[in-house]
Protein backbone atom coordinates (compact mmCIF):
# COMPACT_ATOMS: atom_id res chain seq x y z
CA UNK A 1 0.00 0.00 0.00
CA UNK A 2 3.03 2.46 0.34
CA UNK A 3 3.70 2.34 -3.24
CA UNK A 4 -0.38 3.33 -3.67
CA UNK A 5 0.21 5.94 -1.67
CA UNK A 6 3.10 7.52 -3.08
CA UNK A 7 2.75 7.06 -6.52
CA UNK A 8 -1.42 6.42 -7.25
CA UNK A 9 -2.61 3.23 -8.99
CA UNK A 10 -1.19 4.08 -12.79
CA UNK A 11 2.17 4.56 -11.10
CA UNK A 12 1.76 1.14 -9.36
CA UNK A 13 0.46 -0.65 -12.71
CA UNK A 14 3.78 1.09 -14.47
CA UNK A 15 6.36 -0.28 -11.80
CA UNK A 16 4.76 -3.74 -11.43
CA UNK A 17 5.25 -4.00 -15.49
CA UNK A 18 1.73 -5.06 -16.07
CA UNK A 19 -0.61 -4.49 -19.15
CA UNK A 20 -4.42 -2.75 -18.10
CA UNK A 21 -5.34 -4.02 -21.40
CA UNK A 22 -4.18 -7.69 -19.72
CA UNK A 23 -6.30 -7.52 -16.65
CA UNK A 24 -9.10 -5.34 -15.54
CA UNK A 25 -8.50 -3.24 -11.94
CA UNK A 26 -11.83 -3.36 -11.58
CA UNK A 27 -12.94 -6.80 -12.65
CA UNK A 28 -16.54 -7.97 -11.62
CA UNK A 29 -18.03 -5.23 -9.55
CA UNK A 30 -21.62 -6.83 -9.13
CA UNK A 31 -23.49 -9.84 -8.83
CA UNK A 32 -24.96 -11.37 -12.39
CA UNK A 33 -26.31 -14.56 -10.85
CA UNK A 34 -29.47 -14.02 -13.22
CA UNK A 35 -27.03 -14.89 -15.99
CA UNK A 36 -25.92 -18.53 -14.35
CA UNK A 37 -26.94 -21.72 -16.12
CA UNK A 38 -27.18 -23.52 -12.78
CA UNK A 39 -29.83 -24.21 -10.28
CA UNK A 40 -29.94 -24.64 -6.45
CA UNK A 41 -31.41 -28.61 -6.51
CA UNK A 42 -28.52 -29.65 -4.65
CA UNK A 43 -29.89 -27.54 -2.02
CA UNK A 44 -33.36 -28.89 -2.12
CA UNK A 45 -31.90 -32.28 -1.79
CA UNK A 46 -29.95 -31.05 1.29
CA UNK A 47 -32.65 -29.05 2.79
CA UNK A 48 -34.92 -32.40 2.80
CA UNK A 49 -32.04 -34.72 3.95
CA UNK A 50 -31.17 -32.53 6.75
CA UNK A 51 -28.01 -33.80 8.93
CA UNK A 52 -25.65 -33.25 11.97
CA UNK A 53 -22.62 -31.01 12.10
CA UNK A 54 -21.76 -32.48 15.35
CA UNK A 55 -21.38 -35.90 13.59
CA UNK A 56 -17.84 -36.29 13.30
CA UNK A 57 -16.17 -36.80 9.53
CA UNK A 58 -13.52 -35.42 7.35
CA UNK A 59 -13.45 -31.91 6.65
CA UNK A 60 -11.31 -30.73 3.11
CA UNK A 61 -10.15 -27.36 3.57
CA UNK A 62 -8.25 -25.64 0.23
CA UNK A 63 -6.82 -22.75 -0.04
CA UNK A 64 -7.60 -20.36 -2.66
CA UNK A 65 -4.90 -17.67 -1.84
CA UNK A 66 -4.78 -14.38 0.51
CA UNK A 67 -7.69 -15.09 3.01
CA UNK A 68 -10.13 -17.41 1.05
CA UNK A 69 -10.90 -20.91 1.70
CA UNK A 70 -13.32 -23.32 0.96
CA UNK A 71 -14.83 -25.41 3.77
CA UNK A 72 -16.16 -28.82 2.53
CA UNK A 73 -18.47 -30.57 5.37
CA UNK A 74 -18.52 -34.61 5.02
CA UNK A 75 -22.03 -34.58 3.59
CA UNK A 76 -20.20 -32.67 0.60
CA UNK A 77 -21.55 -28.59 1.36
CA UNK A 78 -19.01 -26.70 -0.03
CA UNK A 79 -18.04 -22.97 1.79
CA UNK A 80 -16.23 -20.35 0.23
CA UNK A 81 -14.31 -17.79 2.72
CA UNK A 82 -13.68 -14.12 1.44
CA UNK A 83 -13.16 -14.37 -2.37
CA UNK A 84 -10.90 -11.37 -3.54
CA UNK A 85 -10.67 -9.51 -6.28
CA UNK A 86 -8.38 -6.08 -6.93
CA UNK A 87 -10.01 -2.56 -5.87
CA UNK A 88 -12.58 -1.41 -8.01
CA UNK A 89 -11.74 2.35 -7.47
CA UNK A 90 -7.57 1.75 -8.23
CA UNK A 91 -6.89 3.76 -5.38
CA UNK A 92 -4.45 0.73 -4.21
CA UNK A 93 -3.35 -0.52 -7.64
CA UNK A 94 -3.70 -4.39 -8.51
CA UNK A 95 -3.32 -6.64 -5.90
CA UNK A 96 -3.64 -9.62 -7.74
CA UNK A 97 -2.57 -11.29 -11.05
CA UNK A 98 -5.56 -12.90 -12.07
CA UNK A 99 -9.44 -13.01 -11.54
CA UNK A 100 -10.88 -15.23 -8.66
CA UNK A 101 -12.27 -18.53 -10.63
CA UNK A 102 -15.57 -18.98 -11.11
CA UNK A 103 -16.05 -22.01 -8.25
CA UNK A 104 -18.84 -23.87 -7.67
CA UNK A 105 -19.58 -23.59 -3.96
CA UNK A 106 -22.82 -24.01 -2.04
CA UNK A 107 -22.59 -21.13 0.05
CA UNK A 108 -20.21 -18.02 -0.02
CA UNK A 109 -19.04 -16.00 2.79
CA UNK A 110 -17.81 -12.30 3.23
CA UNK A 111 -16.55 -11.34 6.23
CA UNK A 112 -16.12 -7.37 5.53
CA UNK A 113 -17.00 -5.26 2.41
CA UNK A 114 -12.86 -4.81 1.43
CA UNK A 115 -11.81 -5.50 -2.09
CA UNK A 116 -9.65 -8.06 -0.81
CA UNK A 117 -12.22 -10.12 0.91
CA UNK A 118 -15.50 -9.35 -0.98
CA UNK A 119 -15.92 -10.53 -4.67
CA UNK A 120 -18.81 -12.92 -4.20
CA UNK A 121 -20.19 -11.76 -7.47
CA UNK A 122 -16.97 -14.01 -8.63
CA UNK A 123 -18.50 -16.91 -6.90
CA UNK A 124 -21.14 -19.67 -8.54
CA UNK A 125 -22.82 -20.09 -5.71
CA UNK A 126 -26.02 -21.37 -4.33
CA UNK A 127 -26.39 -18.53 -1.67
CA UNK A 128 -24.40 -15.61 -0.44
CA UNK A 129 -24.28 -14.87 3.25
CA UNK A 130 -22.43 -11.42 3.29
CA UNK A 131 -21.63 -10.03 6.31
CA UNK A 132 -24.06 -12.23 8.30
CA UNK A 133 -24.44 -11.96 12.39
CA UNK A 134 -26.20 -14.79 13.57
CA UNK A 135 -26.59 -18.30 12.90
CA UNK A 136 -27.40 -20.15 9.93
CA UNK A 137 -27.68 -24.14 9.75
CA UNK A 138 -28.41 -26.18 6.75
CA UNK A 139 -27.48 -29.98 6.69
CA UNK A 140 -24.39 -31.11 8.38
CA UNK A 141 -22.93 -27.35 9.07
CA UNK A 142 -23.51 -24.61 11.06
CA UNK A 143 -22.42 -21.39 10.57
CA UNK A 144 -22.58 -18.47 13.44
CA UNK A 145 -21.73 -14.96 12.14
CA UNK A 146 -20.78 -12.43 15.39
CA UNK A 147 -20.44 -9.17 14.31
CA UNK A 148 -17.09 -6.98 15.58
CA UNK A 149 -14.75 -4.43 13.89
CA UNK A 150 -11.67 -4.69 11.46
CA UNK A 151 -8.05 -3.51 13.14
CA UNK A 152 -7.63 -0.03 12.74
CA UNK A 153 -4.95 0.09 13.57
CA UNK A 154 -1.68 -0.77 11.33
CA UNK A 155 0.53 -2.88 13.37
CA UNK A 156 3.35 -3.43 11.24
CA UNK A 157 6.14 -1.89 8.39
CA UNK A 158 3.51 -0.17 6.30
CA UNK A 159 1.15 2.38 7.83
CA UNK A 160 -1.79 2.12 5.53
CA UNK A 161 -4.52 2.82 7.86
CA UNK A 162 -3.08 6.58 7.48
CA UNK A 163 -3.50 6.27 3.81
CA UNK A 164 -7.26 4.88 4.65
CA UNK A 165 -7.68 8.21 6.41
CA UNK A 166 -6.54 10.16 3.70
CA UNK A 167 -8.28 8.79 1.20
CA UNK A 168 -10.97 9.43 3.29
CA UNK A 169 -10.50 12.42 4.63
CA UNK A 170 -11.32 11.51 8.21
CA UNK A 171 -9.73 11.68 11.20
CA UNK A 172 -11.11 8.72 12.90
CA UNK A 173 -11.90 5.23 11.35
CA UNK A 174 -11.81 3.54 14.61
CA UNK A 175 -14.92 2.41 16.14
CA UNK A 176 -17.77 3.18 17.03
CA UNK A 177 -17.35 6.02 14.36
CA UNK A 178 -15.93 3.93 11.87
CA UNK A 179 -17.54 3.45 8.23
CA UNK A 180 -19.08 0.44 7.38
CA UNK A 181 -16.18 -0.55 5.70
CA UNK A 182 -14.31 -1.15 8.99
CA UNK A 183 -16.74 -3.79 10.57
CA UNK A 184 -16.39 -7.21 10.29
CA UNK A 185 -17.37 -10.49 11.04
CA UNK A 186 -16.12 -13.50 12.18
CA UNK A 187 -17.45 -17.04 10.96
CA UNK A 188 -17.82 -19.86 13.13
CA UNK A 189 -18.30 -22.73 10.95
CA UNK A 190 -19.12 -26.19 12.52
CA UNK A 191 -18.72 -29.04 10.81
CA UNK A 192 -17.51 -32.82 11.08
CA UNK A 193 -17.39 -32.19 14.75
CA UNK A 194 -15.40 -29.26 14.79
CA UNK A 195 -15.17 -25.55 15.10
CA UNK A 196 -13.78 -23.61 12.62
CA UNK A 197 -13.01 -19.99 12.90
CA UNK A 198 -12.48 -17.13 10.62
CA UNK A 199 -10.94 -14.26 11.89
CA UNK A 200 -11.35 -12.38 8.78
CA UNK A 201 -9.41 -8.78 9.23
CA UNK A 202 -10.75 -8.38 13.01
CA UNK A 203 -9.11 -6.74 15.63
CA UNK A 204 -7.17 -8.83 17.94
CA UNK A 205 -8.81 -7.50 21.18
CA UNK A 206 -12.69 -7.38 20.92
CA UNK A 207 -15.12 -7.11 23.92
CA UNK A 208 -15.62 -9.81 26.04
CA UNK A 209 -18.82 -10.55 24.70
CA UNK A 210 -17.40 -11.91 21.43
CA UNK A 211 -15.12 -13.95 23.12
CA UNK A 212 -18.12 -15.58 25.22
CA UNK A 213 -19.52 -16.22 21.84
CA UNK A 214 -16.53 -18.14 20.40
CA UNK A 215 -15.85 -20.45 23.04
CA UNK A 216 -13.07 -23.15 22.43
CA UNK A 217 -12.61 -23.33 18.50
CA UNK A 218 -10.66 -26.52 17.09
CA UNK A 219 -9.17 -24.52 13.81
CA UNK A 220 -8.60 -20.76 13.45
CA UNK A 221 -7.79 -18.94 10.35
CA UNK A 222 -5.50 -15.98 11.41
CA UNK A 223 -4.39 -13.23 9.28
CA UNK A 224 -0.89 -12.82 10.18
CA UNK A 225 2.28 -12.25 7.18
CA UNK A 226 5.69 -11.09 7.63
CA UNK A 227 4.74 -7.36 7.24
CA UNK A 228 2.56 -7.66 10.34
CA UNK A 229 -0.26 -6.10 7.82
CA UNK A 230 -3.08 -6.94 10.07
CA UNK A 231 -1.62 -8.60 12.90
CA UNK A 232 1.47 -8.67 14.87
CA UNK A 233 2.87 -11.80 15.44
CA UNK A 234 2.08 -11.41 19.59
CA UNK A 235 -1.21 -9.93 18.80
CA UNK A 236 -1.87 -13.49 16.29
CA UNK A 237 -0.35 -15.52 19.34
CA UNK A 238 -3.10 -14.28 21.64
CA UNK A 239 -5.62 -14.44 19.80
CA UNK A 240 -4.95 -18.73 18.79
CA UNK A 241 -4.15 -19.14 22.40
CA UNK A 242 -7.29 -17.19 23.50
CA UNK A 243 -9.82 -19.42 20.95
CA UNK A 244 -7.65 -22.58 22.09
CA UNK A 245 -7.11 -23.46 18.51
CA UNK A 246 -5.49 -27.11 17.71
CA UNK A 247 -4.62 -26.17 14.85
CA UNK A 248 -3.85 -22.30 13.44
CA UNK A 249 -3.59 -21.64 9.42
CA UNK A 250 -2.27 -18.46 8.29
CA UNK A 251 -3.81 -16.06 6.07
CA UNK A 252 -3.72 -13.06 4.25
CA UNK A 253 -0.13 -12.93 3.44
CA UNK A 254 1.94 -12.65 0.09
CA UNK A 255 1.49 -16.03 -2.57
CA UNK A 256 3.67 -14.70 -5.48
CA UNK A 257 2.32 -17.09 -7.94
CA UNK A 258 -1.01 -15.10 -7.46
CA UNK A 259 -0.27 -11.73 -5.66
CA UNK A 260 2.31 -9.12 -7.11
CA UNK A 261 4.68 -7.35 -4.24
CA UNK A 262 2.68 -4.19 -4.67
CA UNK A 263 0.13 -5.62 -2.42
CA UNK A 264 3.25 -5.02 0.81
CA UNK A 265 1.99 -8.12 1.96
CA UNK A 266 5.32 -10.75 3.18
CA UNK A 267 5.16 -14.62 2.99
CA UNK A 268 3.96 -16.17 6.93
CA UNK A 269 7.23 -18.14 7.44
CA UNK A 270 8.75 -16.10 9.87
CA UNK A 271 5.86 -16.41 12.15
CA UNK A 272 5.32 -19.71 11.21
CA UNK A 273 8.86 -21.16 12.37
CA UNK A 274 7.70 -20.03 15.58
CA UNK A 275 5.83 -22.84 16.62
CA UNK A 276 5.04 -26.31 15.85
CA UNK A 277 4.30 -26.40 12.28
CA UNK A 278 3.55 -28.41 9.23
CA UNK A 279 4.24 -27.05 5.93
CA UNK A 280 1.33 -28.71 3.71
CA UNK A 281 2.45 -29.82 0.11
CA UNK A 282 -0.72 -29.40 -1.66
CA UNK A 283 -3.40 -26.76 -1.98
CA UNK A 284 -5.88 -28.56 0.36
CA UNK A 285 -5.64 -30.99 3.40
CA UNK A 286 -8.04 -33.02 4.71
CA UNK A 287 -9.30 -32.45 8.95
CA UNK A 288 -10.56 -35.13 11.24
CA UNK A 289 -11.03 -34.64 14.91
CA UNK A 290 -8.29 -37.18 15.17
CA UNK A 291 -6.10 -34.93 13.54
CA UNK A 292 -6.31 -32.60 16.68
CA UNK A 293 -4.68 -34.81 19.25
CA UNK A 294 -1.91 -33.63 21.10
CA UNK A 295 -2.19 -30.25 19.15
CA UNK A 296 -2.06 -26.81 20.85
CA UNK A 297 -1.67 -23.85 18.75
CA UNK A 298 -0.04 -26.11 15.69
CA UNK A 299 0.58 -24.05 12.58
CA UNK A 300 -0.88 -25.76 9.28
CA UNK A 301 0.62 -23.18 6.35
CA UNK A 302 -0.28 -24.07 2.75
CA UNK A 303 2.58 -21.15 1.71
CA UNK A 304 2.48 -21.15 -2.05
CA UNK A 305 0.07 -23.77 -2.61
CA UNK A 306 -3.10 -22.46 -3.82
CA UNK A 307 -6.21 -24.04 -5.81
CA UNK A 308 -5.84 -21.15 -8.12
CA UNK A 309 -2.64 -22.04 -9.69
CA UNK A 310 -1.57 -25.64 -8.52
CA UNK A 311 -5.45 -26.76 -7.88
CA UNK A 312 -7.03 -29.50 -9.55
Amino acid sequence: MKSALKYGAVGVVALAGISLGALSAVGENGLDTWQSGKNHNKIIDIQNEGGDFSAEGAVDVAFFSNSAFQITSPSGIKIMLDPWRNDPSGAWGLWYRMDFPKAEVDIGLSSHAHFDHDAIGALEANMILDRMAGSFTLGDVKITGIADKHQCVAPGIIEWTEAVKQFESREMICPPDNARHFDNNIYLIETGGMKFLSWGDNRPEPPREVWDQIGDVDVIFVPVDGSRHILDYQQADSVVRKTGAKIAIPHHYLVPETTFFTSTLQPADEWVKTHDNTYLNAPNVSITKDDLRGKSGHVYYFGSHNMVTDGS
